[in-house]
């Protein structure tokens, strides 16, 4: 099975010269506090963000002011990438999630020299964005069909099915996968302490640590 979450974590880092990135943020960086509007919904701009500290939210809002948060986004992820395919005008809210947040400002024009002379780093632009849409389809079909602690699993064989290893790199917390599950911490936090008492995952604030990817999938199809 081909899991959906596969490229949600690309880090850039890799992929662009190390020394050029480091040049570029010192120049173009941006430093934002916890819940400053990096950009807002229809906002018209030239610009591809790159996180290079902290952590930023992608989120909609519905009629009544809630908040549907659609990514969750670390150091040397990608966001804003739609303007390549000729979306000036945003459709989301992207939001610093702790102080300090920095993010490196890119002009469209940049971009596209970069897709043009790396055609790895320009695959790999336009699988991140059909990989982002489907991760957002999935997480919509866990909340309509399934109950919060099944879809919690779903969430967690996602990830192993992504990462396709025993030991998870892990850099959201309880309360970031409780806002992607439209659920609570608290019910994020006895899921996670279920499966690792019954021995199916062990976690630190680091890692996932899949003891049993055979019953974790079996309890995400319940």
């Amino acid at each position: 099975m081909k899991s959906h979450w596969v490229l949600s974590n690309i880090d850039l880092y890799k992929i662009l010269c190390p020394h050029k990135l480091d040049g570029y943020s010192k120049i173009h960086g941006n430093t934002f506090s916890k819940q400053d509007i990096i950009y807002s919904e229809n906002q018209h701009d030239n610009n591809v963000y790159l996180v290079s500290k902290g952590k930023v939210k992608i989120v909609n809002y519905d009629k009544d002011g809630n908040e549907l948060v659609r990514h969750i986004l670390v150091k040397g992820e990608l966001f804003g990438e739609k303007i390549v395919l000729s979306e000036n005008s945003r459709d989301e809210y992207a939001v610093a999630c702790s102080n300090g947040t920095q993010v490196c400002a890119m002009k469209l024009p940049t971009m596209q020299e970069l897709m043009r002379v790396n055609h790895r780093f320009e695959t790999r632009i336009y699988k991140l964005i059909s990989m982002k849409l489907r991760k957002v389809e999935r997480r919509l079909e866990l909340l309509v069909g399934k109950d919060v602690e099944t879809r919690i699993i779903s969430f967690i064989n996602d990830l192993y099915l992504e990462n396709k290893r025993v030991h998870i790199p892990n850099h959201l917390s309880h309360q970031d996968i409780a806002k992607l599950l439209a659920t609570s911490r608290e019910s994020v936090t006895k899921t996670f302490n279920r499966l690792k008492h019954e021995k199916i995952i062990d976690y630190n604030r680091k890692e996932i640590i899949v003891a049993n990817a055979k019953r974790l999938m079996e309890l995400s199809k319940d």
